[in-house]
């Protein structure tokens, strides 16, 4: 008697199972992210919408060429520069402090430090024009007879890296408190025996135990930095001080005045720098941590 074959075996059909469940969210980036960001090509290689002359590269090269763009990448540049070293410092100096201390007060201080990744951009940028506005606490108390706008200063750019340090901090805080716990506390009383200060201590066993925590801790700062542009057009509008007038600015400005194709270009050469940092980051990862 012979038996049915057996078309579908339990892997197959696990594995059918994922798929079907994954299914609707890859459709749904397919159709919001993947297909209008390929589509954004062709806007970026004709003249405009209604003629669709092929022109090849010249919107690429006319925004570089572009004033407005030039500002904002070095703006973005040095936000990066500024913002994602300090805030990854700071992180891990407060991890490392919260580390030594029981675990009640760590647990503690951790939601108080993630506090600010859940409160409302409106709400906190509200807060934060209360406190560095023209009308704001630092001009009643420092700037009483000759008030200034600290947002519309050559200062602007250390006031929004601070809000964006005080907003994300958290997160690199939980991650190096992640990468604290694995390291054997056995490792800190073998090099105490042997003599080892603190100082040594952090840098060849903390530090060194600690460089895929920071590489990840890295890779999402970098990630977060290009999202504070939400906060800067909450706080200063779609024309800022020059001092703070990033990417994000130009692309959005495009969008306004209905230049697609300007906009579609931006959009592909801050991709491809992102591409580029996300390859360098990877590619020194591999090299520290000798994985070749």
């Amino acid at each position: 008697m012979k038996t049915k074959p057996k078309f579908l075996h339990y892997g197959t059909r696990r594995e059918l199972l994922l798929i079907t469940l994954a299914l609707p969210s890859f459709i749904g980036v397919m159709v919001f992210f993947l297909i209008p960001f390929a589509m954004s090509l062709h806007m970026a290689v004709i003249d405009n919408p209604i003629g669709r002359n092929f022109v090849g590269l010249e919107h690429f090269a006319r925004t570089f060429d572009n004033a407005a763009f030039q500002l904002g990448f070095r703006n973005t540049l040095r936000f990066m520069l500024f913002s994602v070293p300090f805030n990854m410092a700071l992180a891990l100096l407060i991890a490392t402090l919260l580390q030594s201390t029981n675990n009640i007060i760590k647990n503690i201080l951790s939601v108080c430090f993630l506090l600010p990744l859940v409160i409302p951009s409106g709400s906190m940028v509200h807060f934060w024009r209360s406190i560095f506005g023209f009308n704001g606490v630092i001009n009643g108390l420092f700037f009483a007879y000759y008030p200034v706008n600290l947002l519309n200063t050559d200062h602007a750019m250390f006031v929004v890296a601070f809000i964006f340090i005080w907003k994300n901090i958290g997160f690199n805080i939980v991650l190096y408190l992640s990468g604290l716990s694995l390291i054997p506390k056995e490792y800190y009383e073998f090099a105490s025996v042997e003599g080892a200060g603190k100082l040594a201590q952090f840098w060849h066993i903390t530090f060194m135990y600690l460089v895929p925590t920071t590489f990840t801790v890295f890779f999402m700062s970098i990630i977060l930095s290009f999202r504070a542009f939400r906060e800067i057009f909450l706080l200063t509008g779609a024309h800022p001080h020059f001092s703070i007038y990033t990417l994000q600015h130009y692309m959005n400005n495009m969008f306004a005045a209905l230049n697609y194709q300007r906009l579609a270009s931006a959009s592909y050469i801050l991709t491809a720098c992102i591409v580029l940092v996300v390859i360098a980051v990877f590619y020194i990862q591999r090299r520290v941590l000798r994985y070749d």
